[in-house]
């Protein structure tokens, strides 16, 4: 996992405790880009969404019921994330 997984987790873990429901994936991809258009430092070319939700789905790490969530792993996995990986301007 690098630091842009690390990112979309915690969009979707932002969006649960901002607006207490789950996150639907154009939203997802509204803040994640918003993020990496803030951060200079991120590069838009290794980004790659639509693969990194595929690959973070596949791996546990989140599901999709009527919206996008943290299972247990993906909390504990992004509990556990070195904060300057994923905390770039929100």
């Amino acid at each position: 996992m690098d630091k842009y997984d690390y990112m979309i987790l915690d969009v979707i873990h932002s969006y649960k405790q901002q607006f207490g429901s789950y996150i639907r994936l154009n939203d997802i991809e509204k803040n994640f880009w918003k993020r990496i258009e803030d951060d200079k430092s991120l590069n838009i070319g290794q980004a790659r969404i639509g693969e990194r939700v595929t690959r973070l789905y596949i791996e546990d790490l989140i599901q999709n019921k009527e919206g996008y969530m943290l299972t247990r792993k993906g909390r504990e996995v992004l509990s556990f994330a070195p904060a300057q990986e994923f905390s770039v301007a929100s």
